[in-house]
């Protein structure tokens, strides 16, 4: 079965900062807008989503395209009171995984997109391992690219 890329899909890869930012922009519309998230984001940290979307976009590209980004321990501690407030659980480090690669999928394809999707799985399930003491990657499904043939 062949799988058709839905008609936003970019044609492109993460290769630009202008990708970068609709990446990111994408993705996180869909966290904010995922009933899993909105409780975190909207009633605990009452997030000013153009402020995020920034130091978002200003993370993945220099992740991305080696520029200047936060490392991966002070990602995951600035996410620890969060946590420490409303613990996370394996279900929502799933779900961003999911909305991750369902995003890359719809709008982007080639080496540098790939290079977001692990980065991204390592980050999430390294968060999930250091706040919640439990390896949960072993537990999840994971991508397959070649599944989509």
């Amino acid at each position: 079965m062949t799988r058709t890329r839905p008609a936003e899909h970019r044609g492109r890869d993460l290769d630009t900062a202008g990708e970068g930012r609709e990446f990111v922009t994408r993705f996180y519309r869909e966290i904010a807008q995922d009933d899993r998230f909105h409780f975190y984001f909207e009633t605990i940290a009452r997030v000013d989503w153009h402020a995020h979307v920034l130091e978002l976009t200003d993370f993945w590209t220099g992740l991305l395209l080696g520029g200047p980004h936060q490392e991966a321990d002070d990602v995951i501690e600035a996410h620890r009171w969060l946590h420490d407030t409303a613990p996370f659980d394996r279900q929502l480090f799933e779900r961003w995984v999911e909305i991750l690669d369902t995003t890359l999928d719809e709008g982007w394809t080639g080496p540098v997109t790939e290079q977001a999707r692990r980065r991204g799985h390592g980050y999430v399930w390294a968060m999930a391992k250091r706040l919640t003491n439990t390896d949960l990657r072993s537990q999840s499904s994971r991508h397959d690219p070649s599944a989509e043939s």
